[in-house]
């Protein structure tokens, strides 16, 4: 990650985004791609008031939710991060045709095409209190929905920022000082040294393509992973979403050497070719997730991952052989991904000056579709912590996260732990999709099988 400037103002530190946060932000405009952290609280209260007064609070000491971005006139350089209005918090209470779990699924799928305005507040809390039927809940839930800009946080700092909202431990955050008129003037006569330093890492990652070249000559490297075919699956979604939510306790979606993510994978691996092959549809040799993974080590940008194409095996009948081997390719991936050599490759994108990023999202072809995919769904994975959040007087019985659909992703899946259990949920289009609860019961038996035979 190239450096991120910061300005001094009155002794005090103005925080600019970092070109990968900034790119998130600038394509949210294009492709919608806010994150939504459900989390389920055991509580029947309807005393809208002292929850917002509650939240008000715990969101003046949490750092993440007190800032809105600012952008630099002619986007002559990257945002900068300033303090926002808390005169109001960004919360909306919303009221169902009746409580049930199914209207309220519902609700929240129709919030996920949706995307904060950044330059006003980053993120947004959705309430949905006296809700029934929800999974583990013994009576009325409240259900949180927790809208964060991906431009503000990844999954982890995403996270972070829920616990503090709905925990006790959150400390007392520092306001950033407001932006000075002149960080335009700055970005422009600051260009002339960013194109020097892109050309500087262009030159290196010239170099350093060669070097992965001469690598993967000698065995050294991994060859550039071969994408997977279009499957029906990777199509454009429409505006009509729907979601479904399996929870699980952690201990059945776990062994001794099969993580859950794995674990959730395998079943995928089970789930998503019956479907094709029950609606008659083309099932390819080579099936495959795009699987987020955290990036090593220490990053200026607040966005700190990636996203890497593993193989689903479906063809393994042997599930232990399966998990294993998708085990082995996601530390494959992971390992590629994180060699010097195309960090250094990585390194031009992080120098590039901002009208020439900004310039670029402008330009990308939404309507292109490529011939093959990193995978045919994308697989995102958060551990939430300890089940000891509390709103209204409840505690938390679930967490559930929503990855985002994009033109050639009509399938997402999230893989959500928090206490003792484990959320597996879909994400799709009725366009894409038509008959979601299907796929869900096909993912439920195959979590079940997976379960017992890893077991």
């Amino acid at each position: 990650m190239g450096p991120v400037a910061h300005l001094q103002v009155g002794g005090s530190s103005v925080e600019q985004m970092a070109p990968r946060d900034a790119q998130m932000y600038w394509m949210s405009t294009r492709l919608p791609n806010d994150q939504f952290l459900l989390f389920c609280f055991d509580s029947p209260t309807q005393d809208v008031a002292a929850l917002r007064n509650t939240l008000a609070a715990r969101a003046s000491r949490i750092a993440d939710l007190r800032v809105r971005a600012v952008d630099v006139a002619g986007h002559l350089d990257y945002p900068y991060w300033a303090p926002r209005d808390e005169s109001q918090v960004p919360l909306t209470v919303h009221s169902l045709p009746d409580s049930s779990w199914t209207q309220c699924r519902s609700a929240i799928a129709a919030l996920l095409t949706s995307t904060v305005d950044i330059r006003e507040n980053p993120w947004h809390l959705h309430l949905f209190p006296g809700v029934h039927g929800a999974p583990r809940s013994s009576g009325p839930a409240l259900v949180a929905v927790l809208q964060v800009s991906h431009a503000l946080a990844d999954g982890q700092r995403a996270t972070a920022a829920a616990r503090a909202l709905f925990g006790d431990a959150a400390g007392e955050a520092g306001l950033l000082p407001e932006v000075p008129g002149y960080a335009a003037l700055r970005g422009l006569a600051g260009f002339p040294v960013k194109l020097g330093r892109l050309l500087s890492a262009s030159r290196d990652g010239y170099r350093a393509y060669r070097q992965q070249q001469e690598l993967v000559a000698a065995g050294e490297l991994e060859p550039e992973p071969q994408g997977f075919p279009l499957i029906s699956l990777n199509a454009r979604p429409d505006e009509h979403r729907e979601i479904r939510m399996i929870v699980r306790p952690r201990d059945e979606l776990r062994a001794d050497d099969v993580s859950v993510t794995v674990a959730v994978l395998t079943a995928i691996g089970i789930a998503l070719p019956q479907y094709l092959r029950d609606h008659g549809q083309w099932v390819p040799e080579r099936l495959g997730a795009e699987v987020t993974v955290a990036s090593a080590g220490e990053s200026l940008a607040r966005n700190n991952f990636r996203n890497v194409g593993v193989d689903l095996c479906w063809g393994e009948t042997d599930l232990r052989a399966r998990a294993r081997k998708i085990a082995d390719g996601i530390e494959s991936r992971r390992r590629r991904a994180m060699h010097p050599v195309l960090v250094a490759q990585r390194a031009g994108g992080a120098a590039l000056p901002a009208p020439m990023m900004w310039a670029g999202v402008n330009a990308f072809n939404t309507d292109l579709m490529p011939p093959t995919v990193a995978g045919n769904t994308v697989v995102s994975s958060v551990v939430r912590g300890a089940a000891d959040l509390t709103l209204g007087g409840g505690r938390v019985v679930f967490t559930a996260g929503f990855p985002a659909l994009s033109p050639v992703m009509g399938l997402t899946h999230g893989v959500h732990g928090i206490g003792d259990t484990v959320t597996v949920s879909v994400h799709t289009s009725a366009a894409v999709m038509p008959d979601a609860d299907h796929y869900e019961d096909l993912l439920a038996d195959a979590l079940t099988e997976v379960s017992a035979r890893l077991r």
